[in-house]
């Protein structure tokens, strides 16, 4: 009888477990959905893009960029694929997982394995957090504003980055024009040093129907 109990018992805690985790892939389904929605649905994801930015490694926030900022840098990203510096191929597969997570196209990967996380705060600000596996290395968590579904932090190894001040293109694609990292003190606790690592403020972003020709191959 006791054996029976006991095999009974079992049974009822995996069934319990196999709900809840039923419910978590609900819940992260339900989130993507959202969050791809509130970004103007897949078609107004970015895919290939130009850009221009100034980008400053100062642990002192720069001023605010003027109508007549340069930049010190001009890229293009094919999303899930290469990264050019000008015509140089980056070679850091770090930043091309950033900029697949930042377009949002990691959520939608096959690949990918996408979890809920649990509700937190960044900057004082309610969020809901999506963690991104099985497609990447390590580990990606993506932050969504809670009300409005629009990210707000992405943590990827040892840096959180955190998105503002957005802007639309003519075609209707959302970016930040302001990113800020932080290094952890303590990723366990999600703790950040007070005082940023980085900044890079996007001056322009063009969408682009492909690589241009001059960079493929390269």
């Amino acid at each position: 009888m006791l054996k029976l109990m006991i095999s009974a018992g079992l049974v009822m805690l995996a069934v319990m477990q196999m709900q809840v985790a039923h419910a978590a892939e609900g819940d992260a389904k339900k989130l993507v959905e959202q969050v791809v929605a509130s970004a103007g649905g897949e078609e107004k994801l970015l895919k290939v893009f130009k850009f221009r930015e100034r980008v400053l490694i100062t642990s002192t926030p720069a001023a605010p960029v003027t109508a007549d900022e340069k930049g010190n840098r001009t890229s293009v990203v094919q999303v899930a694929g290469e990264w050019w510096l000008g015509t140089t191929k980056r070679g850091k597969d770090k930043v091309r997982v950033l900029a697949w997570a930042w377009s949002l196209q990691i959520l939608l990967d096959p690949k990918s394995k996408v979890e809920a996380i649990e509700d937190s705060t960044i900057n004082g600000k309610p969020v809901l957090g999506l963690r991104v596996t099985e497609s990447i290395k390590e580990p990606i968590e993506l932050y969504f504003d809670k009300d409005q579904k629009q990210l707000v932090a992405i943590d990827y190894t040892d840096t959180r980055h955190i998105f503002s001040e957005w802007k639309k293109t003519e075609g209707g694609f959302s970016y930040p024009t302001h990113v800020a990292g932080y290094r952890f003190t303590n990723k366990t606790t999600r703790t950040t040093s007070d005082k940023q690592w980085y900044q890079t403020d996007i001056l322009e972003l063009t969408p682009l129907p492909d690589v241009p020709a001059e960079l493929k191959g390269k």
